[in-house]
């Protein structure tokens, strides 16, 4: 029998390379927008990528420049307002095409379905950003095969903090240790591992040099049979040889 329940997945950087080419640009032109020049290029956002949230890192980037972003001005309604249009901005990049799948997601999405592995969204993002993407990428079947959809401010501690993932259990009366988080943050690993799951990394552009030791399994992508292959990290506790990652080889990690 089969021990794997349920297959959690984080979205931005694990369902498609989202952070620098799309939440960063869209960032960039919310705030534009509201007047401020300021525009984060790619190297100031990987710092930034590492604040679980988009209206954290507002606020640290305002509250880090007080002197340029005065308090009383850039405080809570202007983070709202800008992540709101920041967020309209995103949906439109999806529709538009511009935020790909990352390989091998839609097949190991189908396999669960098929083998009854109950599948979740816990992601720190906007929940209609995360919609949009599964959408517009996978398709409106693909997106009613999740059991749940977590996002967002639906906790009030983000990751590294294992709420959400805790969240997810209690509500579907999972057991976590029959759980695996597909994650490709080290905040999102530590969420996941607190909460007594198990954790796939997949590597993205922002996240590639983090650390990753308490992972059960580090890949380059989930790979695809006759596709991009999915690279096994050398320091990484488990492998599978095909070039790609199944249920099987997951099932196998609990």
């Amino acid at each position: 029998m089969m021990k794997l329940q349920a297959l959690l997945f984080d979205c931005d950087g694990v369902l498609a390379e989202t952070e620098r080419d799309g939440h960063r640009v869209a960032y960039n032109r919310a705030m534009q927008d509201a007047g401020i020049s300021e525009q984060w290029s790619p190297e100031e956002y990987a710092e930034l990528v590492r604040i679980s949230g988009g209206k954290e890192r507002l606020r640290f980037f305002f509250e880090k420049n007080p002197e340029k972003f005065p308090p009383d001005i850039f405080g809570r309604d202007m983070i709202e307002n800008i992540y709101s249009s920041k967020t309209v901005i995103f949906k439109e990049m999806v529709q538009e095409g511009l935020l790909l799948p990352r390989t091998g997601i839609l097949r190991l999405i189908t396999e669960a379905h098929e083998k009854n592995v109950l599948l979740f969204v816990c992601s720190t993002s906007h929940r209609e950003s995360v919609e949009t993407l599964i959408r517009k990428n996978y398709g409106d079947t693909c997106f009613g095969w999740f059991a749940g959809v977590f996002c967002g401010d639906i906790v009030a501690r983000k990751k590294p903090a294992p709420d959400i993932y805790i969240l997810a259990a209690e509500k579907h009366s999972l057991q976590p240790d029959r759980c695996c988080v597909i994650e490709d943050s080290r905040n999102g690993l530590l969420a996941a591992k607190n909460a007594g799951m198990h954790c796939v990394i997949t590597r993205s552009y922002y996240t590639a040099g983090e650390d990753f030791s308490e992972a059960d399994l580090v890949v380059s992508s989930l790979g695809d049979p006759g596709g991009e292959r999915s690279e096994i990290s050398a320091d990484s506790p488990a492998a599978a040889g095909q070039g790609y990652i199944s249920i099987a080889d997951i099932d196998i990690l609990l």
